[in-house]
């Protein structure tokens, strides 16, 4: 299957944007990168801020796939769910490391960017919530906990463990990393 030169372009942006950073990063460094002519990156996207848009959105996209898909397999009990998100977000995270150093790091001290960020991340954020919101009227999840924080703390929690091994060029160890984190949100659980 061949790739679309849009997904060679925005490949090589991701790895541009992940090794240099959203200031350094020129979209020479990117035409080089994806291997296309200067013309042929500038059809499809007209502007730097584009074309980092257009990677993140992708990214939030990849990560809710991966997410709700084991959000809506009915043959596990709702426990057996939230530990396969677990898993889901500590495979997503490790799978895709420059994606993972990417989404961590869109937030800054622009304003308007941040408040396009946040869009982005809204699906992300209402599927898992609604999801947590289901696993607490069911009793699987502390009546006194706060959903949106434990949302938050989920994706921060897996984001920046998988992150810190893979800054230190460690394996993101997917069993002892899922053991710790459960660890921490078994406050929140209910057995």
């Amino acid at each position: 299957m061949s790739t679309s030169k849009k997904d060679q372009i925005a490949q090589g942006a991701l790895t541009a944007f992940s090794q240099y950073g959203y200031s350094e990063t020129t979209m020479d460094s990117i035409a080089e990168i994806a291997q296309v002519a200067k013309g042929t990156l500038y059809y499809h996207f007209a502007t730097k801020e584009e074309l980092f848009w257009y990677v993140v959105e992708r990214g939030v996209k990849m990560l809710i796939y991966s997410v709700d898909s084991v959000i809506s397999d009915e043959t596990l009990s709702l426990e057996d769910r939230m530990k396969s998100i677990l898993d889901g977000h500590l495979h997503f995270f490790s799978e895709n490391r420059e994606l993972c150093f990417l989404l961590l790091s869109i937030f800054t001290t622009d304003e308007q960017r941040n408040q396009f960020a946040g869009k982005l991340l809204t699906n992300y954020f209402t599927l898992m919530e609604g999801y947590m919101h289901d696993l607490k009227e069911q009793g699987f999840i502390r009546q006194d906990a706060d959903i949106q924080t434990l949302a938050s703390a989920l994706f921060g929690m897996v984001g920046f463990t998988a992150l810190r091994k893979q800054f230190r060029n460690e394996p993101v160890d997917i069993e002892a990393s899922r053991k710790t984190l459960l660890l921490m949100l078994d406050g929140a659980l209910l057995e």
